[in-house]
This record gives C-alpha cells, structure tokens and sequence, in this order.
C-alpha cells in the first residue's frame, strides 16, 4: 500500500504564519523533505518521531538535483510512509513544487497539496509597502529573475515602465547589475524606487529603501535571501506599518487538534 505526499507551503519564514492545516500535516509525517531555505523555528515544529531529511538547493553549493529529490518522494511513498516536502513560500510559487506533484502523481502516488503564504506578497507588507494601492498602483506582476541553468530571466524590464504597476522580483539580488543595465537601456525611470527585502517576517528582517540608478551600490552587502520591489508603492513604506515578530513562546500542539 502505498502512502501519501504532501507539498507544504510553510510560508515566508514566521512560524505564526503558518496555516493551520500545515501545522496539523506536518504533525503527522513520517518523512520531512527540508529545503535550505526553512526556518529553525519551522524546523523545531517537527515531531520527534519524524525522519528528517535536507535536500536544500543552495546556489554555489553541494546539492540534491530535482530527479534524486523526486526518486526519494517515490521510494518513501511506496514504503507506505506519510511524506512532506516542506517548502518555503507556497509550493506553486517558483518552486519545484508542481514539478514534484506532476511527478509524484504519474508514478501513483497520492498528493495533496497545502498552500503558502509567498515571499511574494507577504515580503512588500512586512516593511510597509503595499503591492496595490487606490491611486498607486492598479496591479502587481510577481516575476523570478532566475532560469534554469543559471540563466538570467529579464524579459518582465518592460513592466517597469508602466506608471501605475508594482513588480516583484524574486531571486533577483545576484543578478542586479544585470537587471540595472537592461533597464536603464530599455529608458526606464533612473529614480524609479525600489526596495530590498531581507529576510521577511523573520527576527532578521531588514529592509533598504533607494532607486534603479543607485540599485547596484545600494545592494552591496544586502542579506540573502532578498526580493526586490519596484515601483511607486516603495514609497508607502514611510507611512503604513512594518510587521512585528514575536519571539516563540508559545506550543503550537493545536496541530493535534482535529
């Protein structure tokens, strides 16, 4: 018999945004699949009994290639063991995530997928900065600078020239000298503003506030992981509020409940 697969969205670091049917599901795993990118205090949610195993895919470092990942899916799977692949953000968010769902439901394997709150759109409100605004912005495009093959995705520099949209670029901070160069060719606004956010929602967040032209000195030394914002919404983050982390001191056994 086999067992079952379960893609869980843990969301943009804070453990209190997790939802509740993740925190329920992760409570009853056999198998964690873990990413890098996971925080400690999502880590420590795991019950004793559940087999915890990395397969972070860490730029420039030792990592898991996608087939050993989905193999390793398959083969707990089909030892009847209740499998998650925990994910940061929402698993269908540029992420393996439908990947690893197409994959795992051609082979038999039955998978339930357990959405996230993204990086995305929880990253822009937590320094105060709100992707859509009556009179700011009318939309928000999420794109990812980061291709397969480290190659360099640039082809969303046009949506920067629309007046009233916000972008946001996720796995864009290595590749801003390159995003900088395209867009000042392509006659974007040199003082168009753009943010950078690090490290969002958690104890460590931190935020820097600038423009396209002054990007690439700007974001010298800004933490990882990073996404960036761009477009006149940036400038809301002198007035909304920035979101608070509280540190854990709470049990999180309601994930018993039910």
């Amino acid at each position: 018999m086999h067992g079952k697969l379960y893609l869980i969205g843990c969301g943009p670091g804070d453990a209190d945004l997790l939802t509740l049917k993740a925190l329920k599901t992760i409570h009853k795993l056999d198998i964690a699949l873990i990413d890098h990118l996971l925080t400690q205090e999502i880590i420590d949610l795991i019950l004793p009994h559940t087999k915890v195993v990395f397969v972070g895919k860490e730029k420039g470092k030792h990592s898991f290639p996608q087939e050993t990942i989905n193999a390793m899916i398959t083969e707990y799977a089909r030892q009847g063991y209740t499998v998650g692949r925990l994910k940061c953000g929402d698993p269908y968010i540029f992420g393996r995530g439908t990947e690893e769902a197409i994959y795992a439901s051609s082979n038999g394997i039955e998978t339930e997928v357990i959405p996230g709150i993204s990086s995305a759109l929880s990253g822009p409100l937590s320094v105060g900065i709100a992707p859509t605004a009556r009179g700011v912005s009318t939309g928000v495009s999420v794109v990812s600078a980061h291709l397969s093959g480290d190659r360099v995705n640039l082809s969303w520099i046009p949506m920067l020239g629309v007046s009233d949209h916000t972008t946001v670029v996720l796995m864009g901070l290595s590749r801003i000298r390159q995003i900088v160069k395209e867009a000042l060719d392509q006659g974007i606004d040199p003082h168009l503003p753009v943010a950078i956010v690090s490290n969002a929602t958690t104890a460590i967040q931190s935020s820097i506030v600038t423009t396209l032209s002054e990007l690439v000195a700007t974001a010298k030394g800004a933490p990882k992981p990073a996404i960036l914002v761009f477009g006149e919404v940036v400038n809301l983050s002198q007035i909304l509020p920035k979101y608070r982390y509280e540190p854990k001191e709470v049990s999180y056994d309601i994930a018993h409940a039910g």
